[in-house]
């Protein structure tokens, strides 16, 4: 059983966290009187913090320690010692209970390194700091090895006077979260302060009331109305007693994600005009740099029956073809979806189908089924139908309304030359007619467009440059190839009070280089917590269809 481990913490607490504490790498360990010998690295100090390696420790005390290399745990049995922890994780379970470490575990050299914090709460044991002789003594007693069934996790004694103390950081959502909902975080730590929470990026300084004796809660309901994408953002906790102030992250992030998804285009066109009775009903989706399109959320409705099932959808498209003609006249097409954090996207158009006149009679490009085009290749589109009209083809959403020129009454051709970076892969090609009339007819080819890109362009970024100190605003300027998709991510990290590393992500985004192969950002704002002091890792690579992507371009930062 644990016990006093308040008092107990309070002295290792005071060794671990003291400001201006210097350790070197050549730490000694005693347990119980006797020096333990480390075959491989020894105690090693990272972030301010002394980590130890669990094997020696816990093996001097007689434990069995196992490690499984594929599921990255680590587990240690003992009497009165049940403990089971994953590398890179700051939970562990502890006889049936979850505790947290206020570092992760982690692999140094080949060695699973743990807190010396950890190892007295999971002990029961007074750990003590001689600063002399730069020696960590570890002394348990026979109280400390008894019935794990009577185990309790360590209780926030008041510490030893002038320390504070902070035993666990929580938040009580996960995955990512929507504008307008709400998220409560929980710190436990030395009663009778003053605790606050910041999510960097996203809000600062929110403060949080003691609910019970060393509880604190604080409450943040994310704004609907301010479009936040951040894919991987943490939480840091402050909490001051007198004058001491100690700072914990969060063990997990959080995505936030409060803007709606995008149709981008959609096929037929609203109020157009269709040859064929078995149009291809296509839709493209764009959410933003957000969490992405759920394709389980997608649902399409063509005159109020549902047709999902008979549909082809993925994160960024749908597609959809009739199985039995539509009759002539008006038809309505109604198509929702909501992104991996629940914003949703609905969009409602009709089309009519004509058979009184074949204002198209045809439309076909190069390359047939199952025909695969390069870089280089000129595609010719072909178009027959009534003369003296102005037509313009589509390929996918990315080649809209190319103009076709009439080379012979009713025949109209236009080319599209294969760029480096179009990663086309079965994406639907449309013709738009619109009539000496003014009545405007569209028509799907019969055959989808494909293309064979053996590797993607990365792109380069212009704007800033390596090393540039920047304010609280960042936007990126890059070059690639024309109409190439980049995804841009901006990490950042820095240090706080000289003790704790805090990392997260500030931006998560795609943009898309214009015909001059231009891109840029749209603004990206650092102001919230990421302050002076702040280093900024920039990455950005080409992105295609079915996961393909080009080499990443790196830039580091500063503020």
């Amino acid at each position: 059983m644990i016990g006093n481990s308040g008092n107990k913490m309070a002295v290792l607490a005071a060794a671990l966290v003291m400001p201006g504490l210097a350790l070197c790498q050549n730490i000694s360990v005693i347990v119980n009187g006797e020096a333990v010998s480390f075959p491989g690295i020894g105690p090693q100090q990272v972030n301010g913090r002394v980590l130890v390696p669990l094997r020696g420790i816990m093996e001097k005390l007689g434990a069995y320690v196992d490690y499984n290399s594929s599921a990255r745990t680590v587990t240690a049995n003992k009497s009165g010692i049940d403990l089971m922890l994953k590398l890179g994780d700051r939970r562990a379970m502890l006889n049936g209970h979850d505790v947290t470490l206020d570092v992760p575990a982690q692999e140094i050299r080949g060695s699973t390194m743990v807190p010396l914090r950890f190892v007295g709460e999971t002990l029961g044991a007074e750990v003590r700091w001689d600063a002399a002789t730069y020696t960590v003594n570890i002394t348990t007693t026979a109280g400390n090895e008894g019935d794990s069934n009577q185990y309790t996790p360590p209780r926030n004694n008041p510490p030893a006077r002038g320390d504070v103390a902070i035993t666990s950081f929580d938040m009580d959502h996960r995955g990512t979260i929507r504008g307008g909902e709400a998220i409560r975080l929980t710190l436990v730590g030395t009663p009778g302060g003053s605790a606050t929470f910041s999510i960097p990026g996203v809000i600062q300084d929110v403060q949080m009331n003691e609910t019970d004796p060393g509880t604190y809660v604080g409450t943040f309901r994310v704004p609907a109305n301010s479009p936040v994408n951040i894919s991987s953002a943490t939480a840091i906790a402050r909490l001051r007693v007198g004058g001491v102030e100690r700072m914990i992250q969060s063990g997990s992030t959080l995505g936030f994600d409060t803007e709606a998804p995008m149709i981008t285009s959609f096929n037929p066109g609203n109020n157009s005009r269709v040859g064929r009775p078995r149009p291809n009903i296509s839709i493209s989706f764009d959410d933003r740099g957000g969490s992405g399109i759920d394709p389980q959320s997608v649902e399409i409705r063509v005159d109020g029956r549902n047709v999902t099932r008979e549909a082809t959808i993925t994160e960024s498209s749908l597609s959809y073809r009739p199985t039995q003609p539509l009759e002539s006249g008006p038809h309505e097409v109604m198509v929702r979806a909501m992104d991996r954090a629940g914003n949703p996207v609905t969009k409602t158009w009709t089309f009519q189908v004509m058979s009184n006149r074949d204002a198209i009679k045809d439309f076909t490009f190069d390359g047939g089924p199952g025909q695969d085009m390069r870089p280089g290749s000129e595609v010719t589109f072909t178009l027959v139908g009534d003369p003296g009209g102005q037509a313009t083809f589509s390929v996918g959403d990315r080649v809209m309304d190319r103009p076709m020129r009439e080379t012979s009454p009713g025949k109209y051709v236009g080319t599209y030359t294969i760029r480096r970076n179009d990663n086309f892969a079965d994406v639907p090609v449309t013709a738009k007619l619109v009539t000496s009339t003014g009545d405007s007819f569209t028509y799907d080819a019969q055959n989808r467009f494909n293309t064979r890109i053996d590797s993607l362009e990365p792109p380069t970024i212009t704007s800033p440059i390596e090393g540039d100190t920047i304010k609280d605003t960042l936007v990126l300027h890059g070059t690639a190839a024309p109409g190439s998709t980049i995804m841009v991510k901006v990490d950042y990290s820095r240090t706080e009070l000289g003790l704790i590393r805090v990392t997260g992500t500030a931006a998560d985004m795609e943009v898309i280089a214009d015909d001059q192969g231009r891109w840029q950002t749209e603004p990206i704002d650092l102001k919230v917590g990421l302050g002076k002091g702040t280093t900024f890792n920039v990455t950005a690579a080409t992105v295609g269809l079915n996961g393909k992507r080009s080499a990443i371009v790196k830039l580091t930062l500063h503020k």
